[in-house]
């Protein structure tokens, strides 16, 4: 994994330096993914985006590993997504994806990052993510609710099960490509949609749960 991925313990980290918070967003959500899941066992979780802190501090009441994959920053979403086929970014992203054997994912946090794929890239992405996933993972993520809507450039993190942090991406926003429920459901075959809510500003909020 490369140097932009992160794998935490329990609770030791050594974390990279970001901005403050500067804001926090209620989630409707986030409670109700915390009950479908046994939290009374060791928990796996997947998130894509930088290890922040209060995350940390938020999954260090569950006994679980955290593994952060920061592909926001990686040259082949950023700079080469329109450059390569399916398959090389399906290697790209498998790559990425290369846990310890027997890894099974019960959480992913997706956050934005899959507004920022197109077509080819998010089907990769589904290929290389699918052998971790298990009958009982879940995942949360933010889609858009029509196409028009531009997402903001921010990074989210987890205050509490009812909360979460916002703060300014620092490096500039990536090439945004929305997809419609329909075309999600396509693409990103090894999930379906359990729960939606739709936000004021037009942005949808998603749990998804793994595809029969």
């Amino acid at each position: 994994m490369s140097a932009l991925a992160r794998t935490i313990d329990d609770r030791g980290a050594t974390l990279p330096r970001v901005g403050p918070v500067s804001s926090s967003q209620p989630s409707k959500l986030f409670p109700g993914l915390f009950k479908m899941l046994d939290v009374n066992r060791r928990l796996t979780v997947l998130e894509i985006g930088p290890a922040l802190s209060e995350t940390v501090d938020f999954f260090s009441q569950f006994k679980c590993r955290l593994h952060f994959v920061d592909l926001f920053h990686e040259p082949f979403v950023r700079e080469q997504q329109a450059k390569l086929s399916e398959k090389e970014l399906r290697h790209a992203f498998e790559e990425q994806f290369r846990f310890p054997a027997g890894t099974q994912i019960d959480l992913c946090l997706f956050w934005d990052f899959l507004s920022y794929l197109d077509d080819p890239a998010l089907r990769a992405f589904n290929a290389a993510l699918r052998p971790w996933i298990h009958s009982k993972t879940r995942a949360h993520g933010f889609g858009v609710h029509h196409l028009a809507i531009r997402l903001e450039n921010i990074q989210y993190g987890i205050i509490d099960t009812e909360t979460l942090s916002i703060r300014p991406r620092r490096s500039a926003q990536l090439p945004h490509h929305p997809h419609s429920q329909i075309e999600m459901h396509e693409m990103l075959t090894c999930f379906d949609f359990e729960r939606g809510l739709l936000l004021p500003e037009g942005k949808l909020e998603m749990l998804l749960k793994p595809r029969n």
